[in-house]
């Protein structure tokens, strides 16, 4: 349990048995006490070191793909004629898996690190395929865990369970756009997925 959900429980205790007027200013709703609670799930395992292609490794950054308006990468993972994507708890849509920049991290580094937090996977990110529609860089991202063997749904590592309640592989040309997270996202989806294998 970390730092941050051990000192929200113990404020909430404290809460809890302490009179309503000496707790005012400071009183939890019980909505962010089971909030906290499902967030105090296990915490993500030590950091990977980033596994990404040579090919990305000797690249420059190109500082008009990393501008100001791309802070967030996101890996595409295909398994034959599927690709892997992650249900989000709050919304119920399917979504890439992936998210923010850390600073001094590469675009493709921060795609590794988001799909390791949201579904547990050590993927080697290969190539750059673009941007999605909300200006995400879209990663083709390689795994060789056997996700073809995995059922079409399949639960996230502990550590995920607070933002996704899935990982699931889809047909991105049976998905329509009220499937995803971003519906603008669908033709980012197909496009990457085309592209994929490409060189």
């Amino acid at each position: 349990m970390g730092l941050s959900c051990t000192a929200l429980l113990i404020i909430y205790f404290v809460e809890s048995i302490l009179p309503f007027s000496m707790t005012f200013f400071f009183r939890l709703s019980p909505i962010l006490a089971v909030l906290t609670l499902l967030g105090c799930s296990q915490q993500v395992p030590s950091k990977l070191l980033c596994r990404q292609s040579a090919l990305l490794e000797s690249q420059t950054v190109d500082i008009s793909f990393n501008s100001n308006d791309t802070q967030a990468a996101v890996c595409l993972i295909k398994t034959q004629d599927k690709v892997v994507l992650i249900r989000h708890r709050l919304s119920g849509k399917l979504d890439f898996p992936g998210g923010g920049v850390d600073e001094g991290e590469s675009l493709s580094c921060a795609a590794h690190r988001e799909t390791w937090e949201e579904t547990g996977f050590n993927v080697l990110v290969r190539k750059q395929l673009g941007r999605t529609s909300n200006g995400l860089a879209l990663f083709a991202c390689d795994l060789d865990a056997g996700i073809d063997l995995m059922p079409e749904h399949f639960s996230p590592p502990s550590w995920a369970t607070l933002e996704v309640v899935a990982i699931e592989k889809v047909d991105p040309f049976s998905l329509s756009h009220k499937s995803l997270r971003y519906a603008d996202d669908l033709a980012s989806l197909r496009d990457g997925f085309i592209a994929f294998d490409t060189n």
